[in-house]
């Protein structure tokens, strides 16, 4: 089972569902499938970083944490890439 599976089937973790849903789907993402917009994660970053990130908090962080951290990390390296461009 992917690290995904929470994020990608919401139901299944216990989270409550958003938006509308046909009612033969169980969440927007296939589970074990990450959305195109986080498939450059892994599963090993997403645990890397929640070990990392969980040592430095002193409590274990969530795989949605997890996901935050390594998207916040992808827009500063962006914006420092941009700026070293112009």
């Amino acid at each position: 089972m992917s690290a995904f599976n929470d994020i990608a089937n919401p139901a299944s973790s216990g989270g409550d569902m958003t938006g509308l849903s046909s009612p033969d789907e169980q969440g927007v993402c296939v589970p074990d499938r990450r959305p195109l917009s986080l498939s450059w994660m892994t599963d090993e970053m997403l645990e890397e970083t929640r070990q990392l990130w969980s040592q430095r908090y002193e409590r274990d962080i969530s795989t949605e944490e997890s996901v935050e951290i390594l998207q916040n990390i992808k827009r500063f390296a962006e914006m420092l890439l941009e700026r070293s461009e112009s």
